[in-house]
């Protein structure tokens, strides 16, 4: 994954042993993922569920996955967050294209450090669930604020650690 323009995180933001110690304490938290059907969301085009499971620390994520119905198995993965405000939707130009897209809708007030845990919890899930590797997600900028193509801070962290092969682990 390259970074966009913007500067790359400190060095210890990015400390792969700092984030792999936290990562296995994720695992011992059990992310009791429960997947619910939107056929309110759904058409001929694009087959949308809802997903719910525990992030690291117990707190309830939740957000959309969408795949193509046309593909057997989804080309990549796109990631994307919308803010607590927001209520997630799909982009149906990028499942049309084969690629599954994953929506995460970011509890109000989380910390930096919860925010990657959730976002690398998300991502295993993806992987796991479109039998994927990590080379084939894509972490998408935000298209609301002041700056459309931003990407957010975890996002950035998370692609330096996927760089770092975090998620080709065990």
């Amino acid at each position: 994954m390259a970074f966009s323009g913007r500067q790359l995180p400190l060095p210890y933001l990015v400390d792969r042993r700092y984030w792999q110690a936290r990562m296995d304490r994720m695992d011992s938290v059990r992310r009791g993922l429960l997947i619910l059907p939107r056929p309110d969301l759904s058409s001929p085009f694009v087959d949308v569920i809802e997903w719910r499971m525990r992030g690291h620390d117990g707190q309830r994520l939740w957000g959309l996955r969408a795949l193509s119905p046309f593909h057997d198995e989804p080309k990549g993965v796109h990631l994307r967050e919308v803010a607590a405000t927001e209520l997630p939707s799909v982009r149906l130009e990028t499942v049309v294209e084969g690629q599954a897209e994953f929506v995460i809708q970011v509890p109000a007030g989380r910390r930096l450090e919860d925010r990657v845990l959730d976002v690398l919890r998300v991502v295993r899930v993806a992987l796991d669930t479109c039998h994927l590797v990590p080379e084939q997600v894509h972490l998408d900028p935000c298209v609301c604020g002041v700056d459309p193509l931003r990407l957010p801070d975890e996002f950035l962290i998370v692609e330096r650690l996927m760089d770092q092969g975090i998620c080709s682990l065990p």
